[in-house]
């Protein structure tokens, strides 16, 4: 027996990094580079609407000759609210941190008219081409009380200190609120912005009200010499929410993807990005902001490609978006309706005493639910190809997923492993937590555009580990752990010390590849996920849980995550992940304002859609099947646990784990929703997997 389990477990661990292997070699690319020194002046172009449109008209615009040269983007203007507006972003740009006044806008259905933006309020005029915001007090001592303090007109106080010569010119109201410093003072104010002179000033904001190619065009030929020049759209205004293109052309700045650390996704930038570049300019006065970081390129040799992969982005992911409802809302009806189609059948072929057609409509019921166990990492494995590109893209994502699901549950139904009652399960459970992890440890080029992935337009987390894509993983990692345990713990001969390490080695692997700043870069995973494997192995073990195992375990948990936010903490403000943000500001700082905004994400998502109330109802309900087996609810899962025995730790593992991970977790509301997108099939399958079994036959032999 030990050496069967030396030999399977070698072999995953083979598997695996051949896997990782070739999966690094498909995405090599060239390394990232920082931008050089700006020496020149700075002239920033916003326009609501701007696009890359591929056609042969666009391709002489002055954008696309700007693009071809400089480094190219799509930039997430989300601000404190998911639909962003020029104001609000001008407001961010200027205090680096995501800010907003006035009303804010939601999000709504791409049926439904947007709502409107507030319009920024006109600056008076002081004389001498100066201007102020009269209520700029008033309006700092609002973004400065927010739990994320925002301190506007930051960045024209830096880079154009009162007492220089330097100044900060804005042309249109809205540039006027980037251009503001902490009084509210304009250096130099142009309300119409085709009127401005960009040899004024070091630093011209200009705002328009929509794309001018021409206007554009005049700007370039006047700009200064060695002057760097940003342009891009800052804000969804009246149009959907969407990525936003954006170009940075200068000295230093080399043709090719625009990146950063904030994000790690080539191609995709956050509006507080372009802050942290311009904050940059000051040198060693330059703040450290919470979340922008300094931009970086992806170099690139065709003039074209990074055009075209940053349209790319932006239109895939508002495809996906947009199909994640209509998508989940056929499919599961399509599984709901199918699965009682089987459990029909199933009863009314043991009422007819026809036994093979008994077992046919429990295996076709397995196989159904197997194909709902497949479909989320099916979400992630469909961007393996551009279904984008193609002309009706939502077509071809939709019946990718479910043909990847069906292919992975026939794999899982009819593999070897099918022999042993837990072997299918297991098999999916494996698959999914090795995609994920694959995925996480090279760059979440498939969460990132998967629909049930990070949601960059409206997230605020761009790599690493999502909450629903966390949910899936731990999940799944918990469940294969418990499965491939089983065996190991059953009987009285069960080797219990072999299943106990089974469970440590499966959880050291997960917590690490969810923990690492380099690849999950999650908080709240390990601190949810180290007593869930925990306890797992402690029943796997045969043991007790008393109260000073729960203490140990509890002080382990929090001292993995310090050190890993430690070890993130000491790599440097430039290359920190929000886990080592964390750690400078609640430990070296002693500011736990993070901890707060946690809980107030996940009360303001339970209390804006009255279904997320329900949410907490899925761990009690689980509680009360494992806490109450002879119950009526818990009567038809007792077959799995007679015959995989630690199955049911599992269960109370994962349910652990989903408790912790809500409360713990920003917008954690979703984790418990997410896993049983996983569990309840799963669990439905390895129940229609027994019910199957000849009644004749007796229980088959599991692996020793």
């Amino acid at each position: 027996m030990l050496r069967r389990w030396i030999l399977i477990t070698a072999f995953t661990v083979v598997a695996y990094l051949a896997a990782s292997i070739a999966w690094s070699a498909v995405q090599a690319r060239p390394p990232v580079q920082p931008v050089g020194d700006q020496p020149g002046p700075l002239i920033v172009v916003s326009a609501p609407g701007l696009t890359f449109d591929d056609t042969p008209q666009a391709r002489t615009s002055a954008l696309w000759d700007l693009a071809r040269e400089g480094a190219v983007g799509a930039m997430t203007t989300r601000g404190l609210s998911d639909h962003s507006c020029s104001a609000q972003s001008w407001l961010t740009l200027s205090a680096g941190v995501r800010t907003t006044l006035w009303k804010s806008v939601r999000a709504v259905p791409g049926s439904l008219p947007t709502q409107a933006c507030p319009v920024a309020p006109e600056p008076t005029a002081l004389g001498s081409g100066m201007a102020k915001h009269l209520q700029w007090t008033k309006w700092r001592t609002t973004t400065l009380s927010r739990t994320q303090p925002a301190n506007i007109g930051a960045l024209a106080t830096l880079l154009a200190p009162s007492g220089s010569s330097k100044c900060v010119a804005a042309a249109g109201r809205d540039a006027a609120l980037g251009a503001a410093d902490t009084n509210g003072v304009i250096s130099n104010y142009t309300p119409d912005p085709y009127q401005v002179d960009v040899n004024l000033c070091d630093v011209t904001f200009i705002s328009l009200d929509r794309p001018d190619d021409a206007f554009l065009r005049r700007i370039l030929d006047s700009a200064p010499p060695r002057a760097t020049i940003i342009v891009g759209s800052f804000a969804d205004d009246a149009g959907p929410e969407r990525l936003h293109p954006v170009v940075v052309v200068g000295p230093g700045v080399q043709h090719g993807l625009l990146t950063s650390a904030s994000t790690r996704q080539r191609g995709m930038v956050q509006l507080v990005d372009l802050s942290a570049f311009m904050f940059s300019r000051a040198g060693t006065k330059a703040v450290n902001l919470p979340e922008g970081r300094n931009l970086l390129v992806q170099p690139s040799g065709s003039p074209t490609a990074p055009v075209l992969r940053s349209g790319e982005i932006s239109h895939a992911l508002q495809v996906q978006h947009a199909a994640v409802g209509p998508f989940l809302i056929g499919f599961y009806g399509a599984v709901i309706m199918l699965l009682l189609v089987g459990v029909a059948g199933a009863i009314l072929a043991a009422r007819l005493s026809m036994e093979k057609q008994r077992q046919a409509a429990h295996h076709f019921t397995a196989f159904v639910a197997a194909t709902a166990v497949a479909m989320p990492v099916s979400t992630w494995l469909v961007n393996l190809y551009p279904w984008w590109r193609h002309d009706d893209p939502t077509k071809i994502l939709c019946s990718g997923i479910v043909l990847i699901a069906v292919a992975l549950a026939a794999f899982a139904r009819l593999g070897p492993w099918r022999r042993w009652t837990g072997g299918s399960t297991a098999t999916l459970c494996l698959v999914t937590a090795s995609v994920i992890a694959l995925d996480v440890t090279h760059g979440d080029d498939l969460q990132f555009l998967s629909i049930m992935g990070l949601q960059p337009v409206y997230g605020g987390r761009y790599f690493g580990m999502g909450n629903v894509g966390f949910a899936f993983f731990a999940t799944s990692a918990l469940m294969f752990a418990a499965i491939v345990a089983s065996p190991l713990a059953q009987g009285d001969r069960g080797r219990h010390g072999l299943a106990a390490l089974t469970v440590l080695l499966v959880g050291a692997a997960a917590i690490l590849v969810d923990g690492y700043p380099g690849w999950g870069a999650e908080a709240g995973g390990p601190i949810a996920m180290l007593p869930a494997f925990a306890y797992l192995a402690i029943n796997a073990a045969g043991w007790r849980l008393t109260w000073l195992r729960f203490l140990l375990v509890t002080a382990a948990a929090a001292a993995v995550v310090f050190v890993m936010a430690a070890l993130d903490y000491l790599r440097g403000p430039s290359q920190r992940t929000h886990l080592g943000d964390f750690f400078a500001q609640a430990v070296v700082h002693g500011n736990f304002s993070r901890v707060e905004r946690v809980w107030q994400a996940n009360w303001n998502m339970m209390t804006d859609n009255p279904a997320a109330l329900l949410v907490p109802a899925i761990p009690l309900l689980l509680a009360y099947v494992l806490l109450r087996p002879q119950s009526r609810l818990a009567q038809p899962l007792r077959p799995i646990f007679d015959r995989l025995p630690v199955l049911s730790n599992g269960m109370a593992a994962v349910t652990v784990c989903w408790v912790i991970g809500f409360a713990v977790n920003d917008t954690g509301v979703g984790i418990p929703a997410a896993g049983l997108m996983l569990l309840a099939p799963l669990v439905l399958m390895q129940r229609a997997r027994i019910a199957a079994t000849p009644r004749s036959q007796v229980a088959p032999q599991e692996p020793r």
